[in-house]
Formats: structure tokens, C-alpha cells, sequence
């Protein structure tokens, strides 16, 4: 229910806000309320019905705006309990209220968070949303009327609570917060509280700061003499917005968030070049140039300093000397006085290695500029199987195979299933002794036959106590409460599974065949987990536990007696190897 009206009201809350007047000239006040609670419909529960009283101190904080701290104390029916509960809360919360100061009916939102107290010893969090609405009966109080969801972090308790109270607003005596209107001048014909005399508008009703003519977007400035009459701005702008507050109005200012007095931009060096067009912004100069000062040629080559790569060199080269004609200039030309194609040098073989670099200059190849065709990084000339890959250690061929056996027992870890620990066992140990091999034996340190995977048998008399166990747990009627006495039969299972480490136990539940099949499904479910609860508290891990319920879907005598149905109502407690 929460979900349908939750996200409505928030949005109400936010578009209400700005359009919320409050009187301010009273801003603390109190109320006292009795509310009605509801714990049931929100848990999914029969009705919990309950009533409280309330104690509230208010305080505006802004126009708009006020905070409360709301003190709760009653009694309720809360879920999971038969009897009353007394619960006491405390909140804080903020409130927008339309409180104009002749308002008849007032209405208000308010969310917040608190802390609700169920005993000594249980509380839990709170946030408190909802709406009401405050009907005048004095110049100095209301009737409340208010409802609200509580949303808990505690499984069971959220909550509803409608309330009627009463609101007083504290003031010294004297002052009352309902005001008259202010008579019209008998010379105001547009009625816009600027007399004739000074109106520039008389005929058309507008705000003073405006001289009394009709000012659309509130900046003072008369829509006759604003510019962008639907957008508030400064009288410098002629009532347009100017965000830098340079005088040039944002869809007149190229750089509108930059102020500058060159047409509304910055001009660092004042050359008359804006500086998001020029690109010596340090440095004055001319538009000619870009805001750069005029280029020299230091070097008299044909390319000016600001373009030439070596204004001190005089060259053919984009402004750089080139001495052997190869096209690399000679700062790039790691061959400068011999002409070539890689890198200014030359590549006989045309392997992409320069000559100077390459150990086989005539041979084309990617190994230092040398072939290796087997590709195991032995050049064909060092390599004594060119065509074999092999490894630099055996002068390019390949290296004889080796057999790993890390365990020494004469069985290759490839295919030795115990690769680590020696055995005669298909490299296997067997550690207990009972010719099976650790690696199939599930009780690798007890011995215990083949058949039962290497691990000791459950005794008779282990058996014979887990059966007993079976007629001998109890429970509250129609409850999944272990009874006190079960306690010292679940203790023996607990040490059962102590001296059975390997085994696993399953718990399972059964009823007779008394109510419908889903109750004594979930209850046959809800008594094995209340068992492997218990277990698990005794320090018997998850991984060596399963519980399940079959409810009376598996009778071990006829459900037609009492000593049959007796029978029937049981937790069978079973050990098992995984």
C-alpha cells in the first residue's frame, strides 16, 4: 500500500514547495492529539488496532517551512502478540504548510524519522510520512486533522495513524496574525498600489518597482522598456539576463559566462583580438596574424620562426637543412651524410632494419634483420636446425622430452592422481590402512570397508538412538517449539555427529494426516529447521546438515488410531556419507 501512494506524495511535497506561503510572525506553536493505529493492514496481518496520545512543539524555521518534534505514548496490539504493548515514540520531522495569515484551512505535508519504543529493551527505527490539515477556529488556533504512514525497519511494525488535535500558535497577547487589507488609494485607477502621480502605467496595473507598469518577468525593469520582457535580467542589459555582468546581454555576448570589453569577451593582451580567437593571447598583435605579432625569418629560408622547426638553420626542409638529399631532415636523419630510405638510412635487404642496425644486411629477416625460419628465435645462421623450432640452450634444436614426477613414485603426474604423495595404490597412498586409496576414501585416517566408501559403519546402538530420537523430540501442539526435554535427546545427536565426523545427517519432519496438507507441510518444515537450528547452535557445521519436511506425505502407521497419528507426528534423524 505504501508503494501506490509513496511516490506521489513526495512529488506533490516538491512541486508544492515553492508556491507555499507562511506566516512568520508566530513561528512556535504547540498541538495535543489523539490518534487510532493500525498495525495489521500493512504486515499483511488481521487488524492490530491501537490508539495513542500526542504532545508536539512546532517551530517555523524558514517561509514555507516547520520543523516539529511530535512525543507519542499509547497502547497497541502489535503483530506476534496476544496481549496490549505500551509504546512511546519520538520524532523529528519537517512540515510545508500554506499558513497565510488569513488562511481559513491549512492544509500540510511533512516526512521525517524517529524512534518507537516497544519496551525496556526493543525499539526500532521509523520514517514517518504523511499529510493533514489545520481549520481556523481563532485568530491563534486550529483543529488538526492528520494522517500518516510509519514505515518501520523492524519486520511487523509499520504502521497507519489517523488523528484529531489541536494547534495553538504562542504568542505575548495583542498582536493577531489575521491582518485587514490595506485600503486602495482613491487615486489608483489601475488598483496596483502606485498612486496616479506616480505611475507610469496608470491604466495598466504593474508592481512599484516596475513605477506601476506590468513587469512580466519581475526584474524591476517595465516590460515597455524590457528587451526580453520573458526573462529577468539587469537594467545594464536593458532587463536581459548577463551572466558575466559585462553590460552585454547573454544573446547579444559571444562569451556569455567570460565578462571582457571587447564585445563581451576577454582581451588579455589588448590587441583588439578576443581571446578565444587569439592565438598569442599573451602576446599582443595583430588580426593580420591572429593576434600574434608579424612573423620573422631569423634564418632568411622562406619560413617563418613560428612555422620553421629550426629558425637558426637555414634548409629546404620545411625550413630544416637536409645534407644528403634523402628527404629526412638531418635533426630526424639518424644517417645524416649517407642518403636512405628508413629513417635517413639505408636498408639493403628492405627488412625495414636499417643497414647500421641489421647483423645480416643482405638477408631479409625479422630477427635483428636476420631470417629464422623455424621462428624459435635462433637466427638460421647460429641455428643448427633451421627447421626444427628448438631453444637457444641447444644451439636452436629441440630439447629432449622430459617426464615429470614430482612424488617420485614412478607414475607421471600426468596421469598420477595423487601427483604430490607417493603410493602403491595407482600413485596413490592409503593412509588408514584399509586398502582403499586416500583418493577414493572418504575417511582417509578411519579405516572402514570398500563398501561403505572407506569409512567406519554407524553402530547398532548409534541406530538405535537416532530411532529413538524420532518419537522422542517434542514440540508445542501445533507449534515448531522444541519443548525443554528434547534439549538432552538433540545434545546426544550432537555428540553422535562428533564421533561420525564424516557423515552428514539428514532431519526431516512428519505429521499426521489432522489439517490441511499445506499447514502440516510448513509445519513438518518449520519443526526439522527448529532441530538443525538447535544443532547448528551446538557448533555442528552447515555443511554437514539437510533438513526437509514432508508433512503427511510419508506415514509409518495408520493415521486412523491416536497411537498411530502418535507415531506418525515425528523428526527422523538419519547419517549419510556425501
Amino acid at each position: 500500500m505504501m508503494k501506490l501512494w509513496f511516490p506521489p506524495l513526495i512529488a506533490l511535497m516538491l512541486l508544492s514547495a515553492p508556491l507555499i506561503s507562511q506566516n512568520q510572525t508566530f513561528k512556535n506553536a504547540i498541538h495535543a492529539k489523539i490518534n487510532v493505529v493500525d498495525y495489521g493492514i500493512p504486515s499483511g496481518n488481521d487488524f492490530k488496532m491501537g490508539q495513542n496520545f500526542e504532545l508536539a512543539y512546532l517551530r517555523n524555521i524558514a517561509r514555507g517551512v516547520n520543523i516539529g518534534v511530535p512525543l507519542k505514548l499509547g497502547l497497541a496490539t502489535l503483530p506476534g502478540a496476544s496481549n496490549h504493548s505500551t509504546i512511546m515514540s519520538l520524532d523529528f520531522t519537517v512540515r510545508l504548510e500554506n499558513m497565510k495569515d488569513d488562511a481559513k484551512a491549512v492544509p500540510f505535508l511533512f516526512a521525517g524519522a524517529g524512534i518507537a519504543r516497544e519496551s525496556a529493551d526493543v525499539s526500532d527505527f521509523q520514517i514517518p510520512i504523511g499529510a493533514g490539515l489545520h481549520i481556523r477556529v481563532s485568530p491563534h488556533a486550529f483543529v488538526k486533522i492528520q494522517g500518516e504512514y510509519r514505515k518501520s525497519f523492524t519486520e511487523d511494525r509499520d504502521n497507519f495513524q489517523a488523528g484529531l488535535g489541536f494547534v495553538y500558535m504562542l504568542h505575548t497577547g495583542g498582536e493577531s496574525p489575521v491582518k485587514s487589507q490595506p485600503k486602495q488609494p482613491v487615486n489608483d485607477q489601475d488598483l496596483d498600489g502606485v498612486t496616479d502621480d506616480l505611475d507610469k502605467c496608470p491604466a495598466e496595473a504593474g508592481p512599484a518597482a516596475a513605477l506601476g507598469c506590468p513587469d512580466q518577468d519581475n526584474d524591476g525593469i517595465p516590460d515597455t522598456e524590457d528587451i526580453c520582457p520573458d526573462e529577468a535580467g539587469a537594467a545594464a542589459a536593458n532587463g536581459c539576463p548577463d551572466y558575466d555582468s559585462d553590460g552585454i546581454a547573454d544573446k547579444d555576448d559571444p562569451c556569455p559566462n567570460l565578462a571582457g570589453p571587447l564585445n563581451g569577451c576577454p582581451d588579455s593582451d589588448y590587441d583588439g583580438v578576443p581571446d578565444k580567437d587569439d592565438k598569442c593571447p599573451s602576446e599582443a598583435g595583430s588580426a593580420t596574424y591572429n593576434g600574434c605579432p608579424e612573423p620573422k625569418d631569423s634564418d632568411g629560408d622562406g619560413y617563418n620562426d613560428n612555422e620553421d622547426p629550426c629558425p637558426d638553420q637555414k634548409g629546404p626542409l620545411k625550413g630544416c637543412p637536409d645534407a644528403d638529399f634523402d628527404g629526412y631532415a638531418d635533426k630526424d636523419d639518424l644517417c645524416p651524410n649517407l642518403a636512405g630510405t628508413n629513417k635517413g638510412c639505408p636498408d639493403t635487404d628492405l627488412d625495414g632494419i636499417p643497414d647500421n642496425e641489421d647483423k645480416c644486411p643482405d638477408l631479409a629477416g625479422t630477427l635483428n634483420g636476420c631470417p629464422d625460419t623455424d621462428q624459435d628465435g635462433v637466427a638460421d645462421k647460429e641455428d643448427r636446425c633451421p627447421d626444427k623450432a628448438g631453444s637457444a640452450g641447444n644451439n636452436g634444436c629441440p630439447d629432449a622430452p622430459v617426464v615429470a614426477d614430482a612424488d617420485k613414485d614412478g607414475i607421471p603426474d600426468a596421469s598420477d592422481p595423487c601427483p604430490d604423495k607417493a603410493g602403491q595404490f595407482g600413485g596413490c597412498p592409503d593412509s588408514d590402512g584399509d586398502l582403499l586409496a586416500d583418493n577414493l576414501d572418504k575417511c582417509p585416517n578411519d579405516p572402514g570397508p570398500t563398501g561403505n566408501s572407506g569409512c567406519p559403519e554407524v553402530k547398532k546402538e548409534v541406530k538405535e538412538r537416532l530411532a529413538y530420537a524420532a518419537q522422542a523430540i517434542q514440540f508445542e501442539t501445533g507449534k515448531a517449539i522444541l519443548k525443554s526435554e528434547s534439549y538432552a535427546i538433540l545434545d546426544e545427536i550432537v555428540q553422535i555427529m562428533r564421533d561420525n565426523s564424516a557423515y552428514t545427517l539428514s532431519v526431516s519432519g512428519h505429521t499426521d494426516d489432522i489439517g490441511g496438507e499445506e499447514t502440516n507441510l510448513k509445519l513438518s518444515q518449520d519443526r526439522a529447521k527448529s532441530c538443525y537450528d538447535y544443532l547448528i547452535f551446538r557448533g555442528i557445521k552447515t555443511d554437514r546438515l539437510r533438513y526437509a519436511g514432508f508433512g503427511e506425505a510419508r506415514p509409518i502407521a495408520s493415521n486412523n488410531t491416536n497411537e498411530g497419528r502418535e507415531l506418525n507426528r515425528r523428526v527422523d534423524f538419519e547419517l549419510f556419507l556425501e
